[in-house]
């Protein structure tokens, strides 16, 4: 099955029922799952997104920067049955420069 940006909204929409489609914090975890798929390059998310690359690359600097995106890599723990949603959220805190990760 391709992974479509339709198919990522709708998993971030399952993921909490309250987000605002479209809204900022909508936007950001798309960033975040759109780098699983066409991998953590700003500009890449941008085109599979359609996201304004100035909004990808403020989170990509973040990402970076705190070690989450290294290179052609994701240092992600959202897969852990237990905590892997708590991570992911806090990943997205981490992505619009909320919550630093060390």
């Amino acid at each position: 099955m391709e992974m479509t940006i339709e198919k990522i909204k709708e998993e971030v929409l399952k993921m909490d029922k309250n987000i605002e489609p479209e809204g900022h914090s909508f936007q950001t975890a798309v960033i975040l799952l759109s780098g699983l798929v066409v991998g953590p390059n700003a500009k890449k998310i941008a085109k599979f997104t359609g996201y304004p690359l100035n909004e990808v690359k403020l989170r990509a600097d973040n990402l970076r920067s705190s070690g989450i995106w290294k290179g052609s890599k994701l240092a992600v723990d959202w897969f852990d049955e237990k905590d892997g949603a708590i991570a992911f959220w806090c990943d997205c805190l981490v992505a619009d420069g909320l919550l630093e990760r060390k």
